[in-house]
């Protein structure tokens, strides 16, 4: 998001909680882009948190760490290195025992929530500096699995900067195969697992354009349908803001052909998703563009 190209989003936003929309907002990293403003670094924060402020004083904003978070990339880069401002400006729920904001786990009503962290304490990850993510990561979905969990909260929805998919260039072949360096250490570390236990949702970012994708599995597509799913589907909702632009403005700037698991892409215009679950059964995705009511 950040301070620039992102006020469209936030006033569409504050309009909808005005009118009680949705209930709280999940920012899945890249926040304020304060490590872009070289000689404002704290000064951005402290701007951004004032934009969202009629956001965050009325319902609870959550976040994960992005890319943009690792450091000041400037005079300040050695006490800022390792998301430590990240960690100081949010205090996030959750059972991990890190003692940070890097990967966390909460329930509201029937949905079971992950945030994981696509930065760090991973196999091949860009950084290692905290605890081991994917033994969490294991146990918590484990838990959240149990038949008697389960019965409560059906959903499991998992949160995390990077995406594993993207027909982004760059991010994947012609063929839907991940090639992007994080992207398959991603896929390496977490797609068996969010296999395994039945993840039904998996929420990304990064990528400044917005993707929804059909179930996939091992880089195939396994239906075309997105009820009772027999894998986890992805959506990288990348767009609500950026100094760096939009991703793929231009058409050029998808794969071609369209890999067959991406079910829909849009890059023209910012925007942000509302995500309503209705029932132990039944949710609804939508993408709306911020340059439009």
């Amino acid at each position: 998001m950040g301070i620039q190209n992102s006020q469209n989003t936030i006033n569409r936003l504050i309009s909808r909680a005005e009118k009680k929309e949705f209930d709280w907002i999940f920012h899945v990293g890249d926040i304020s882009y304060a490590d872009k403003h070289y000689f404002d670094f704290q000064s951005t924060w402290n701007t951004w948190f004032q934009m969202v402020e009629p956001l965050s004083s009325r319902m609870p904003y959550m976040v994960c760490p992005g890319n943009h978070e690792y450091a000041a990339y400037s005079q300040l880069f050695f006490e800022t290195r390792n998301f430590v401002v990240y960690n100081a400006r949010f205090s996030m729920p959750g059972s991990n025992t890190s003692g940070e904001n890097m990967f966390y786990s909460f329930d509201y009503g029937p949905v079971h929530f992950v945030s994981y962290s696509t930065e760090s304490s991973f196999p091949n990850a860009p950084h290692s500096h905290f605890s081991d993510e994917v033994a969490w990561m294991e146990n918590d979905l484990k838990r959240a699995n149990l038949p008697e969990n389960r019965k409560k909260r059906p959903w499991i929805f998992a949160l995390g900067h990077r995406p594993m998919y993207s027909s982004c260039k760059g991010y994947s072949d012609t063929n839907g195969n991940p090639t992007q360096e994080v992207s398959v250490a991603l896929q390496s570390a977490f797609e068996n697992m969010f296999n395994k236990y039945k993840v039904d949702v998996v929420l990304n970012g990064h990528v400044h354009s917005y993707e929804r994708n059909y179930p996939t599995y091992r880089n195939k597509r396994t239906s075309t349908s997105y009820q009772n799913p027999p894998n986890p589907f992805n959506i990288v909702t990348g767009a609500a803001g950026s100094l760096e632009g939009l991703k793929n403005a231009e058409d050029h700037g998808w794969n071609d052909p369209q890999p067959s698991w991406s079910a829909h892409r849009f890059g023209k215009d910012y925007g942000y998703g509302i995500l309503t679950v209705h029932n132990n059964t039944d949710l609804n995705w939508k993408f709306y563009r911020a340059g439009e009511n």
